[in-house]
C-alpha cells in the first residue's frame, strides 16, 4: 500500500529539513556557516538570550520544522495541480526559490541577514542545504518514490 502525496510530501518536509538543519549545524560548528537561521527562528518567540542557547535551537529547529511541513504540503498541492509526476527539477527550483525567499524575506522582518551578504561559504551552504530540502521533497511525492515502495 503506498501513501497519498500528503502523507509522502508530510514526511518529505520533515525528512527535508531535518537534512538541511543538519549541513547547516555541520557547517556552523565547522565555521563555513556565518549565518544562525535556527537562532533568529527562535529569536521570533524567544528573548535573545534564550535564542542563541541549546534550548533556543531546538524551540528554531521545532519552528524551522513546521515550517517545512507547512511549505511541503504547498509544494504538494501545487505539484497535484499540474499533475506532475517526477518532481525532483520542481523540488530543486523550490529549494532555490526558498533560498531567495531566505535572502530576501528574512533580512526585513529581523530574522537572519541575506546568506549571500555573510561571504561566499555561507552563500554557498545555505543554497545546499534549501536545495536538499527541495530535492528530498520533490523525491517524496515522485512516481519513482511511490513505486519503490509498492
Amino acid at each position: 500500500m503506498t501513501r497519498n502525496i500528503w502523507t509522502r510530501a508530510l514526511w518529505g518536509g520533515v525528512i527535508g529539513i531535518t537534512a538541511a538543519d543538519l549541513l547547516l549545524a555541520i557547517a556552523r560548528a565547522a565555521g563555513g556557516m556565518q549565518v544562525n537561521l535556527l537562532a533568529g527562528l527562535a529569536d521570533l518567540v524567544a528573548a535573545q538570550w534564550v535564542a542563541y542557547s541549546p534550548s533556543g535551537m531546538i524551540l528554531g529547529f521545532v519552528i524551522h520544522l513546521l515550517a517545512g511541513a507547512l511549505f511541503a504540503l504547498l509544494f504538494a498541492a501545487i505539484i497535484r495541480s499540474f499533475n506532475s509526476r517526477h518532481n525532483l527539477i520542481a523540488g530543486a527550483i523550490t529549494g532555490l526559490l526558498l533560498w531567495l525567499i531566505w535572502g530576501l524575506a528574512l533580512p526585513p522582518l529581523g530574522i537572519t541577514p541575506a546568506p549571500w551578504a555573510a561571504g561566499t561559504a555561507t552563500t554557498i551552504i545555505s543554497l545546499l542545504s534549501t536545495l536538499i530540502y527541495g530535492l528530498i521533497l520533490g523525491y517524496a511525492v515522485s512516481e519513482e518514490a511511490v513505486r519503490e515502495r509498492a
